[in-house]
């Protein structure tokens, strides 16, 4: 019975110990974002921006076929997934929020991202 009293007590106070050093962790954290004067911007606030030269008119060209082909990207990716959603018997409310590349990735993030989508076939 000592054994058993002896580690409930050992367990309760290793709990609070680890409680406060949380209450701790968060108050530094807390202190030094007040102290460096980082916040986070307000949504409703407008943001302050220097004025900057107007771009070339070659890169704004550039940059709309970029985009147009990233709506056709996404028109595409949304199709397919609708396809096989009906094909499945799902219901097809679904909106695509966002798309990202990932051409960038390491060897391990592709092989887990392939795992993800192969894992569910």
């Amino acid at each position: 019975m000592d054994k058993l009293m002896l580690g409930l007590a050992t367990t309760g106070v290793g709990m609070l110990v680890v409680f406060f050093g949380l209450i701790i962790l968060i108050a530094c954290i807390y202190a030094l974002t007040l102290f460096t004067g980082r916040k986070k911007p307000a949504k409703s606030a407008p943001a302050k921006a220097a004025p900057t030269p107007a771009p070339a008119p070659a890169p704004a060209e550039e940059a709309q076929e970029e985009e147009a082909d990233d709506l056709q990207v996404i028109a595409a990716i949304t199709a397919a997934i609708s396809a096989i959603w009906q094909d499945e018997g799902h219901a097809t409310g679904f909106v695509v929020r966002r798309v990202r590349r990932t051409q960038n990735s390491s060897a391990r993030a592709r092989a887990a991202r392939e795992e993800q989508i192969y894992s569910h076939f």
